[in-house]
């Protein structure tokens, strides 16, 4: 969870957020979404009562940072700061909301997946 900040001197938005860059975060693909979606449109009655779970990467902070550099050409730093110093440089205070994933994580990818207790019927499919 990457959250614009101010801009600096050459026009950059800094990456302002309470995540540290250790805490990883559970990242589905839209397009993962959307392939999900469609089938669930055309096959309605295979997917009726099914409680569909989508599993992507599990990436940290400086992984995810280090994705975005690769992908706009530019260093793009994991932001490591506490709420007042991510409030003070623009963080909405929604944001400070997301602190409770630095201890509480979010689980994610297809063994998370399979692993989740799951009602007596219910299948993977």
């Amino acid at each position: 969870m990457v959250l614009r900040g101010q801009r600096d001197a050459d026009g950059q938005r800094d990456q302002v957020s309470v995540l540290h860059p250790q805490t990883r975060l559970a990242l589905v693909a839209v397009r993962d979404i959307g392939t999900a979606a469609a089938a669930a449109i055309a096959e309605p009655e295979r997917f009726d009562q099914v409680e569909l779970e989508l599993a992507g990467d599990y990436l940290s902070m400086t992984e995810i940072a280090e994705v975005l550099s690769r992908a706009l050409g530019r260093p793009v730093p994991a932001p490591d700061m506490t709420e007042p110093e991510a409030l003070a440089a623009g963080m909405p205070a929604m944001g400070a909301s997301h602190e409770w994933m630095n201890v509480n994580s979010q689980p994610a990818g297809p063994p998370a997946v399979r692993e989740r207790p799951r009602p007596p019927g219910h299948q993977l499919r």
